[in-house]
């Protein structure tokens, strides 16, 4: 045994392991090295924990092989075990490995040594005996707990056109596009006409019962799986089906398996897991004729069966996916309809955050063409120079979303409302008094019963933000509410700061290039997009509760003493009343 390998860290964890052995708890036994690998062998004694039915089985000692890398202490130690017994069980690793941390970046910390591990070693047990793990929720549990993906493989992309998946094994083809070099989409299920241009076919392969060993590494290891579950019939329409695709093919493709592993704690197309696999289409036949000489799963592999390479598959499926802002204020927009006039260093940030949050359509109204200073703050880039603003956001609000339809519209934004409007709300970014004026014309005459979202910077550091927000109807307008925010900062000495809004020119304006361009505020682009950010969260809270108010708004970091955020609500009146 050559200890001279270790490292420091790693004979120290050695010497821990020693000093804190216990017949108690975790008893060292011996140890070796295996490469540049620690393996210490352990006793754990299991007779204090609570036992209850469907927790993991265990003898009253456990043997262990605890394993330290050369990276510790900056990755645990890891945990596997002699024996399949426990295969299938929530957070064991293709039946042999514990997963004692499930996100190691945030629960290990290498402070704490060789004792630390052993502490969660002992919690990972005393809930397992217990039976505390979830296995409705455990990360990757129907295929083996592992993450499958291969470096360098791209990512697949699959929503709901993969269509329904049901119980019972089944054997379908796929329609696949290659979007990027990196990502390839599913875009149909069991084509039976010709393909659209540039598409694929793949296989869409559903198992009847999990891969607790994880999906293996070769095409035979899935046909063996698909044997054991259900039969040689079964394992036939694969090989089948496989060779099917493969010969629709060209040399220079890849033949993409999808793989749907139900887990038999969950129900519906959610019980689904998804994994998928690839081969280059010249090795498909090579790895078909090994699968027909391999049927179980102690048989060995052929010494040329290529070895697939796993893609990760982007599971977007609605029955499987959260979306991260489901409980934030912002969700109120996912689906609605946004016009948005302005898309300068305002406006450009928030018709992004609105496409982020899930609008499915944006019409966008501006009469500006991007320039090269604007880069400093608006969501422009270089290869946008010259462009029309509207045409320039359009193609970036695009690329962030494929589920929205943006429409630029070049020009002034008070030609919104020259008709009927098919909006749920309009934001006004533009700082603009004609479009002001317009707004405020059409809501007093009952034309523009859409709620409107009127959004402002200060001149002198654009850390300070108003807010107006009307519900559409026609006595409550949006310079009204101006007012009532206006008359409440007039009352206070403390909002002092916020009359800056009424007192423009009280704050000399920025001159970006002498003699070409107009004047506008100071700010960073931390400083504009920190304010439209708040105002889309502030703007969905009370377009999500009904509410007509007005807000102001500091940042964090405004140089501006004054209460962060002041919110103004507005009550409706009788119009005749309306003074």
């Amino acid at each position: 045994m050559n200890e001279s390998v270790l490292n420091d860290a790693q004979s120290t964890a050695l010497a821990d392991l020693r000093r804190l052995s216990s017949t108690a708890s975790v008893a060292f036994i011996d140890h070796i090295v295996i490469g540049a690998d620690l393996v210490a062998r352990v006793n754990l004694n299991t007779t204090s924990f609570e036992r209850v039915e469907g927790g993991l089985q265990v003898e009253a000692r456990e043997q262990l092989f605890i394993v330290v890398t050369p990276s510790f202490p900056w990755l645990p130690p890891q945990v596997h075990v002699g024996h399949h017994r426990w295969a299938d069980f929530p957070h064991v690793l293709q039946g042999t490995r514990l997963c004692a941390y499930l996100d190691p970046d945030t629960e290990w910390n290498p402070l704490t040594g060789i004792a630390g591990f052993l502490e969660r070693l002992w919690d990972w047990f005393a809930d397992a005996i217990a039976n505390r793990f979830d296995p409705a929720t455990a990360l990757y549990q129907p295929v083996g707990g592992v993450f499958h993906r291969t470096p360098g493989a791209p990512t697949v992309v699959v929503n709901d056109t993969l269509g329904d998946l049901t119980d019972g094994f089944r054997i379908a083809h796929v329609t696949l596009q290659q979007r990027t070099e990196h990502r390839i989409d599913v875009v149909g299920n069991d084509q039976n006409g010709p393909l659209p241009a540039g598409a694929f076919c793949g296989v869409l392969v559903v198992l009847s019962d999990g891969l607790p060993f994880g999906g293996g590494f070769y095409l035979s290891d899935l046909a063996v799986a698909i044997r054991g579950q259900d039969s040689r019939k079964q394992r036939k329409q694969f090989i089948a089906a496989i060779s099917k695709a493969a010969r629709s093919l060209t040399a220079n493709q890849y033949l993409h398996v999808l793989i749907a592993v139900p887990n038999r704690h969950l129900t519906g197309s959610a019980r689904f897991h998804l994994i998928g696999s690839r081969l280059p289409q010249p090795t498909v036949a090579t790895a078909i004729e090994s699968t027909g000489h391999r049927h179980q799963p102690g048989s060995s592999h052929s010494d040329d069966e290529p070895q697939v390479e796993w893609t990760f598959i982007d599971d977007g499926r609605t029955a499987v996916t959260t979306r991260r802002d489901h409980a934030r204020p912002v969700n109120w927009f996912e689906g609605k309809t946004v016009e948005l006039w302005g898309c300068g260093a305002l406006g450009s940030w928030i018709a992004e955050y609105l496409v982020r949050a899930g609008v499915t359509s944006i019409i966008l109204r501006d009469t500006g063409y991007v320039t090269v200073g604007l880069l400093v703050r608006q969501n422009f880039t270089e290869l946008d120079v010259g462009r029309l603003k509207v045409d320039a956001l359009a193609d970036r609000l695009g690329a962030i979303s494929d589920r929205v339809s943006v429409v630029g519209r070049p020009g002034l934004a008070q030609a919104g409302l020259s008709g009927a409007i098919d909006a749920d709300v309009i934001f006004d970014c533009t700082v603009n008094t004609g479009v002001a004026v317009a707004i405020d014309k059409a809501q007093s005459a009952g034309t523009l019963s859409v709620p409107v979202v009127q959004v402002a910077t200060d001149n002198d550091s654009a850390t300070l933000g108003i807010l107006t927000i009307t519900t559409g109807g026609q006595t409550l307008t949006t310079n009204r509410i101006d007012t009532a925010v206006h008359e409440a900062v007039a009352g206070d000495a403390a909002l002092g700061p916020y009359q800056a809004f009424w007192n423009r020119y009280n704050h000399p304006s920025l001159t970006p290039t002498l003699g070409c361009s107009v004047p506008t505020f100071h700010g960073s682009v931390a400083d504009a997009s920190a304010v439209a950010a708040q105002a889309v969260s502030l703007a969905a809270t009370a377009l999500g509760r009904g509410l007509a108010c007005g807000y102001l708004f500091a940042a964090a970091h405004s140089p501006h003493g004054v209460p962060k955020l002041l919110a103004v609500p507005v009550e409706e009146q009788p119009y005749e009343s309306r003074s």
